[in-house]
């Protein structure tokens, strides 16, 4: 089968080869369909009059005129003593489209949502704490839950826009070397309240002194607040969640471990999806915002470290992140 032939049954991607003057020599199935033209009609056809610009990201033109996004990916080859090159075009339209309803999201939780919020929090948490307001005690009781259910809400957009921002690569990473057990400190620190809520103790075991890794300071802290915070939902009262900072092989590891029920086997494989929660889990009758995994693996990926788990039914759970060692 020729080289020609080959290209023409490709049916994933829309295929235009172009001769050395750029003028269309093959036009497959694939592409008729996105460009709405026959092959025929193309034939010998300036690629110009297909694609408006060059480059991995372009715009394709339809018979009427109508543009779309496209893909476009280049590669030359030798073929009876000739050079062509090949396109391989996809329309991305509706990737587009979904880009945008989720910048509209991102834009409606951060400017229509978030303020008021904001003003009916500091307004519930205001009445719920001051002791001389004359109230009932029932309605002083719904004053309490509505003034936590909206910090949890608060929560919930903050993680989400934060989010958002690394997927999209709009939020700033500021990286540097540094030592990383005070880093583990601060984040503990920083959890410490809500494990004395809980009854759940902290612990730190620092195998690995003086390790240092290349991070964002901020977002590491970030990443394991958000580990500690999931172990200590997860544990039960009186028992401890263990970090541990240990170096091997050139790399860095937190661990963090809890001493809950485990992860179930069905569920492992959606842990890190947003809002990804197990059935009848534990964190559903906490209410977490089920984006702080996500979060972690944002930040891991965009560090350019890694982040996994082991867990074992009825023996709680392990998630490490790591880093290459600096």
């Amino acid at each position: 089968m020729s080289v020609f032939a080959f290209l023409e049954q490709v049916s994933a991607f829309g295929v235009v080869v172009i001769d050395p003057e750029a003028r269309v020599v093959l036009f497959n199935r694939a592409a008729e369909e996105q460009f709405q033209r026959q092959a025929a009609e193309v034939q010998g056809r300036p690629l110009a009059e297909l694609l408006v610009q060059a480059g991995a990201e372009t715009l394709g033109r339809r018979r009427d005129g109508a543009q779309f996004p496209a893909e476009a990916a280049r590669s030359p080859f030798s073929h009876d003593g000739r050079t062509y090159t090949v396109l391989f075009v996809r329309d991305i339209s509706l990737r587009r489209q979904v880009e945008s309803r989720k910048d509209e999201a991102v834009a409606l939780a951060s400017h229509e949502i978030r303020a008021p919020i904001t003003s009916i929090g500091v307004a519930l948490g205001i009445m719920a704490q001051t002791p001389d307001l004359a109230l009932p005690d029932n309605v002083r009781r719904l004053l309490i839950i509505a003034d936590r259910e909206c910090r949890r809400l608060r929560r919930l957009v903050e993680d989400y826009l934060s989010l958002a921002k690394m997927e999209s690569g709009g939020a700033p990473f500021t990286v540097a070397r540094a030592e990383l057990a005070p880093l583990v400190l601060q984040a503990l620190e920083a959890v410490r309240p809500s494990a004395d809520n809980e009854r759940v103790g902290l612990e730190f075991v620092d195998e690995a002194h003086g390790a240092a890794a290349v991070v964002d300071a901020d977002r590491f802290v970030q990443a394991a607040v958000n580990l500690f915070s999931n172990a200590v939902k997860f544990s039960p009262p009186g028992a401890a969640v263990t970090a541990t900072l240990s170096c091997r092989d050139g790399r860095v590891r937190l661990g963090v471990r809890d001493r809950g029920p485990g992860i179930p086997a069905a569920f492992r494989e959606r842990i890190f999806r947003k809002f990804a929660q197990a059935v009848d889990s534990e964190a559903i009758r906490k209410k977490g915002t089920g984006l702080g995994l996500s979060i972690v693996k944002a930040i891991c990926e965009r560090l350019g470290g890694n982040v996994g788990f082991e867990s074992v039914p009825g023996d709680g759970a392990t998630f490490h992140i790591e880093f290459p060692a600096a």
